[in-house]
């Protein structure tokens, strides 16, 4: 078997500069393959049609609910209505139904892989993506929001049946017995990996990527607001996840050496921590 394939999943957000990261510090280094799942809409001579050895093309629904509507006969319309403020009801319904589509489709290729990178277009890696050994399934550490983040994993082949059926738990009956508070993308996907078992599995590694976007990026849900300097016109879409990357590249290379290694993205980060204690030290003056 081969021991890597990476699946970008979803719309391609984050343009050239955040998929050449992806190229030369996940695929090069793990001798990855690459598969896209996305919509046909959404191409425009990008760089991972060439880079791609899977082009797993979508006639993309004006409404993902008519793909439930389809194929699932259970709650999951009840489920997601419980999520209409959380982003779980807009681009969760969206992330679960692209899940299904792999799991329903695409399961024999994966399975001639070791390990399965799930991951999104518009993540901007910061570091050399570690290698895996062992049955654990890789999630990078924070941005958890009360549940597990979603937006990467590394998946050993043999789990990814099981880890690619969240709409079937979405669909049962088991996920209306949740109580939590707040139920968003994340929280759900806790509450699936803790229902398929999965979650004993789950090693959290740190994290060296962000979640990067163009002004122009179509999104279901966040908008991003932070500029990075001097980087063309790439923006920052979760500042506090961009901070623990660079943070943990800092302690991993200390500083001079992060500094030379990220250039302008270190000095990004030394600005944003800074505008975080002015506004900590104003708060506390006005209180």
């Amino acid at each position: 078997m081969d021991k890597y394939l990476t699946i970008l999943a979803g719309n391609p957000r984050g343009g050239e500069q955040t998929w050449q990261t992806l190229y030369d510090k996940v695929l090069t280094p793990l001798h990855s393959d690459l598969a896209i799942l996305t919509g046909e809409k959404w191409l425009d001579s990008q760089s991972f049609l060439k880079e791609s050895k899977y082009k797993w093309i979508l006639d993309e629904p004006d409404n993902w609910f008519h793909y439930y509507e389809n194929n699932f006969t259970g709650n999951w319309k009840e489920y997601f209505n419980l999520g209409k403020n959380t982003g779980l009801y807009n681009s969760g319904s969206i992330h679960f139904a692209i899940k299904d589509i792999v799991l329903k489709n695409y399961l024999s290729v994966l399975k001639n892989y070791d390990y399965i990178i799930y991951t999104r277009f518009d993540q901007f890696y910061v570091d050399t993506h570690p290698s895996h050994q062992g049955e654990s399934i890789w999630i990078p550490k924070g941005e958890d929001y009360f549940g597990i983040c979603d937006r990467h994993a590394v998946v050993p082949s043999q789990y990814v049946e099981n880890f690619f059926s969240i709409c079937s738990y979405i669909d049962s009956k088991a996920s209306l017995k949740s109580t939590d508070k707040l139920l968003n993308c994340e929280v759900s996907y806790k509450n699936f990996l803790e229902y398929s078992e999965l979650i004993q599995k789950v090693q959290r590694y740190e994290r060296a990527q962000f979640t990067a976007s163009l002004p122009d990026d179509f999104t279901n849900w966040r908008v991003p607001e932070y500029k990075i300097y001097f980087y063309g016109n790439l923006m920052i879409k979760y500042p506090d996840e961009y901070i623990n990357s660079i943070s943990n590249i800092k302690n991993k290379y200390g500083s001079f050496k992060s500094l030379l290694k990220l250039d302008v993205l270190y000095l990004n980060f030394i600005y944003l921590n800074l505008r975080k204690f002015l506004g900590r030290l104003k708060r506390f003056i006005i209180f």
